[in-house]
């Protein structure tokens, strides 16, 4: 029965991943998006494809949380005591994202959109990273019964490398939902054409 509640614990960690991992990258994405004109269209288009995961994505963590809360309480609770610091600092990236993402479109002052999508930006790229760090510190054997909490739990090398391969992961996750969504939206190939006449145009005149 454990190793049936272990499997289940993955498959949803690998769910939080890939549908997570794409939100998460949406964020920063959304800062490298352009100015406020500029950038208006692409940011639109972000919206729209992350549209489908946006709501669920926290609930995959939440299914993560009880699943090894109830099948693994030991466990449970030597993650906790050993990691609280970087899971803290996830949590508190959650609910910035979060604010800066909902707070950001009915503000009227450009001044104010700009700080809010730098915190969605921000805080999109921090919570995998410490979120992969804890997965780190728990792959390389830094946690177990009775671990005191202690930067080496989870500031040592492979926690560091997991969570930069986190945050890598997310990165490419939203490129391939927007490129699959514009393609449904029929838009990819306007948006192609687009940027083959503005590479074209210096040549036509000459």
């Amino acid at each position: 029965m454990a190793a049936f509640i272990a499997w289940v614990l993955v498959l949803a960690i690998a769910a939080y991943a890939c549908a997570g991992g794409t939100d998460y990258g949406a964020g920063f994405w959304d800062l490298l998006a352009g100015g406020a004109e500029r950038g208006r269209r692409p940011r639109w288009l972000i919206d729209h494809a992350m549209a489908p995961v946006w709501e669920a994505n926290n609930v995959w963590l939440i299914f993560v949380l009880v699943i090894m809360w109830t099948g693994f309480p030991t466990m449970f609770q030597a993650v906790f005591s050993a990691m609280w610091l970087p899971l803290a600092l996830a949590a508190v990236g959650l609910v910035l994202r979060g604010a800066g993402f909902a707070l950001r479109k009915p503000t009227r002052r450009l001044a104010q959109r700009r700080i809010y999508g730098a915190v969605f930006a921000i805080s999109s790229l921090l919570t995998p990273f410490f979120l992969g760090t804890v997965l780190g510190g728990i792959a390389a054997g830094r946690v177990k019964v009775g671990t005191t909490a202690s930067a080496d739990a989870w500031a040592n090398g492979t926690s560091v490398l997991v969570g930069r391969t986190a945050i890598a992961i997310v990165l490419v996750g939203p490129v391939l939902v927007l490129l699959y969504r514009l393609a449904t939206m029929g838009e990819l190939e306007e948006l192609t054409d687009a940027d083959t006449r503005a590479a074209g145009a210096p040549g036509d005149d000459l």
